[in-house]
């Protein structure tokens, strides 16, 4: 999966800092003006999440 804002910051305020979807959201809402739907980075989060494993 390439490697875009929103898999970048999943990656890293989820799975790194062990936040929750409302603060990617906000995240992104701030840092680059950016309104994701809920959905959307849930299902992102479900691609990201067996690639992490696959790599680990």
């Amino acid at each position: 999966m390439e490697k875009d804002l929103i898999t970048l910051a999943l990656q890293e305020i989820i799975l790194k800092e062990g936040k929750s979807i409302q603060d990617v959201k906000q995240y992104l809402r701030m840092r680059f003006r950016m309104e994701v739907d809920d959905l959307v980075l849930s299902k992102r989060l479900e691609r990201v999440v067996p690639h992490e494993k696959a790599v680990a």
